[in-house]
């Protein structure tokens, strides 16, 4: 016990770099890329006014970025692993902020669709990127918390950026109407903060340069990096398409798509049901709508912590994609008759499934190799995300008859189906210091 206690208390001393300036980093960044996702619920009305569109058409420009962010995934994610991923972060950064301005700007819903889809695809190749750098700096044992802390971003956005650009869509300048100024004001905030990234955080402890990395750290690191990369891995084929075609990957990544279409689902049309199982406005709404992202924070950072601990990744996959499909069925359930439950249910539904999108990055890492992480890592993200085109448009389709329960119970169904195909992946159990030779499969 004390040994443990001692060698906690030690990789807390190492840890002062890479949790006090390489997380933040990460996080801060990618939350400003990510804001075009809660953003343009904000500005939906404005352009329909502006532009005379129908609600059909608002959706398809939402959702035609999710076919532009597929296409630099595997890309950005191989050029990430074998060459420099705070390259790849200044690039994308960039273009991801001029992208997102420009959405302020252009004054015909042709122009918007394409700048929309380049958006996408300036974005897409961001997160495998950036799990590249979280593999780069945090060891396996720390993983868990790490990626939970980076995956923060999914709640931290609407939380944070939601009254802010609230208010930027009810003000006007300059003739301008203020959802315009919206995609211009937090579209500079990537383009400008890539820079300061580039600068700042390097590729990997072997090649950082800052005297805020203590070499004792950087030996810690480098020794571990080197241990993880000795351990065999799951999948060990050296060919990209081979590697995306074993069943492992294939059944880990329908499950990751089926809960990002529950995610999408839920999180897009968050408002609507909570309007359909209550008798308030939309202003007392907004408010009740923070209450499961703040739960979600919350069971983030939890979840982050038994990831590392206990190391069973598809137990626990199983288990939060389980909560969730129950409790998303049991607010089907209850409906109007009892409001705060319904709440409650469905705050533990978006605990738990936004909860599992950092456990399914870790184990990724126990499929493969460093050197094929970041591109398969796209392809992975590439293909699950069809799901933030799909999850909200059947929802959006089952709903359209005024019946909310059809939307909860189909989301309800596709987070048990998630559930059931994590149980078909093979991956180790936790890790330990034994030879490599001894390492467990679950």
């Amino acid at each position: 016990m004390k040994e443990n206690i001692s060698t906690n208390s030690m990789d807390q001393r190492r840890g002062s770099y890479r949790w006090k300036v390489i997380m933040p980093m990460l996080l801060i960044m990618y939350l400003f890329a990510y804001l075009d996702r809660t953003n343009i619920s904000f500005a939906m009305t404005g352009m329909q006014n502006t532009f005379s569109i129908t609600s059909t058409v608002s959706g398809f420009i939402s959702g035609v970025f999710f076919f532009g962010y597929m296409l630099l995934q595997m890309p950005a994610g191989h050029l990430a692993s074998r060459s420099s991923a705070k390259r790849n972060i200044l690039i994308l950064g960039f273009f991801t902020g001029l992208f997102a301005t420009l959405q302020g700007v252009v004054n015909d819903v042709p122009s918007f669709i394409v700048v929309r889809f380049l958006l996408g695809v300036a974005e897409g190749g961001m997160l495998p990127t950036m799990y590249v750098l979280i593999a780069n700096w945090f060891p396996e044992r720390e993983r868990g918390r790490a990626t939970s802390t980076f995956a923060l971003y999914q709640t931290l956005a609407p939380l944070i950026m939601s009254p802010i650009s609230g208010l930027i869509v009810a003000s006007s300048w300059l003739d301008f109407p203020g959802w315009r100024w919206m995609f211009i004001f937090e579209g500079l905030a990537p383009l400008v903060f890539a820079f300061i990234f580039y600068l700042i955080v390097p590729d990997h402890p072997e090649k950082a340069k800052s005297k805020g990395l203590g070499e004792e750290e950087r030996r810690y690191l480098l020794e571990e990096l080197d241990k993880e990369e000795k351990k065999p891995k799951i999948i060990q084929e050296k060919s990209y398409w081979r590697a995306a075609l074993n069943w492992n990957f294939i059944f880990l990544t329908l499950s990751w798509g089926a809960m990002v279409i529950g995610n999408y689902g839920v999180s897009m049309w968050l408002p609507v049901i909570i309007k359909g199982i209550s008798q308030y406005g939309y202003a007392k709404i907004g408010f009740i709508s923070a209450l499961p992202w703040l739960a979600a924070t919350f069971g983030m950072i939890l979840t982050g912590i038994i990831n590392d601990k206990w190391g069973n990744k598809r137990s626990l996959l199983f288990i939060l994609e389980a909560i969730a499909g129950i409790c998303l069925f049991s607010t089907a359930l209850i409906g109007t008759s009892n409001f705060i439950l319904s709440i409650v249910f469905i705050s533990l539904t978006l605990m738990a499934s936004a909860s599992a999108t950092a456990v399914y990055l870790t184990a990724l890492s126990e499929l493969f190799p460093a050197n094929m992480l970041g591109g398969l890592t796209g392809i992975f993200s590439a293909i699950g995300n069809l799901g933030g085109f799909f999850g909200p448009f059947i929802v959006g389709a089952l709903m359209s008859g005024g019946n909310k329960i059809a939307g909860l119970l189909f989301l309800s169904g596709i987070y048990i189906i998630s559930a059931i195909l994590v149980t078909l992946v093979k991956l180790r159990k936790k890790s330990t210091d034994v030879p490599s030779n001894l390492t467990q499969v679950q």
